[in-house]
């Protein structure tokens, strides 16, 4: 893993862990988050993610929109 991130292209390359989540369903936890209707256990299971991927989409919106990103998403 270290070779890969050190090479040239590395950005190409190396990209992390493929997210469990499309585009689409981060803008729909997203909107739910904003809404605050739903709690993170309800949005979880609406959406057929974890109660961790939830959490980490509301604490770190911009980490999960640049993996999205980087995997083309």
């Amino acid at each position: 893993m270290a070779h890969a991130k050190a090479s040239a292209d590395a950005p190409r390359k190396y990209r992390g862990k493929k997210p469990s989540f499309d585009r689409q369903t981060f803008n729909v936890v997203q909107s739910m988050l904003v809404k605050k209707a739903h709690t993170v256990s309800a949005i979880a299971r609406e959406t057929n993610l974890s109660r961790q991927a939830v959490l980490r989409i509301r604490d770190e919106p911009e980490a999960a929109d640049a993996a999205l990103k980087r995997w083309g998403m």
